[in-house]
């Protein structure tokens, strides 16, 4: 089944209150890939680069959304999504709009992760999403440990 790309932009910002604050534009959503486009003027800091916590919430919610994504897919009928573990590397200051980008690591380790779901009612696993300046030069990383059960 494909995914309705809007439907789950309105389950973003109708569930999680901090997406429509951060100046977010949805490039790409689906269950292999998630991208967005994310305004520099809205996430700020003193110093006129991105507030690391915008930078650590947008990378959160690109995987939010690469998990959402696969759920509705697979019509598998949650929405319980957490992360239970969230490490970012911060590499550069960013200092211009920026791109969230967030896939699983190959095509098998996102059918083993719904297997997994479906079979024990319950999974853990990583993901990294990586945060991309002007250029395409990355910026930050973050990899999170995310728990979905049903």
């Amino acid at each position: 089944m494909e995914v309705d790309s809007q439907e789950l932009i309105r389950i973003l910002k109708d569930k999680i209150v901090l997406y429509q604050h951060l100046g977010i534009e949805v490039v790409k959503i689906d269950s292999h890939e998630v991208r967005f486009k994310v305004s520099l003027e809205k996430n700020k800091n003193h110093k006129g680069t991105a507030f690391g916590g915008s930078l650590y919430a947008t990378g959160v919610l690109a995987s939010y959304a690469l998990v959402l994504a696969g759920l509705h897919e697979r019509q598998i009928p949650t929405e319980n999504i957490v992360i239970a573990k969230g490490e970012i590397q911060y590499l550069r200051p960013v200092d211009t709009d920026f791109e969230v980008v967030c896939c699983f690591p190959s095509l098998q380790g996102e059918e083993d992760f719904f297997s997994e779901l479906k079979t024990k009612g319950k999974v853990r696993g990583a993901l990294t999403t990586q945060i991309f300046g002007g250029g395409g030069s990355l910026k930050a990383s973050l990899t999170g440990v995310f728990v979905v059960k049903l």
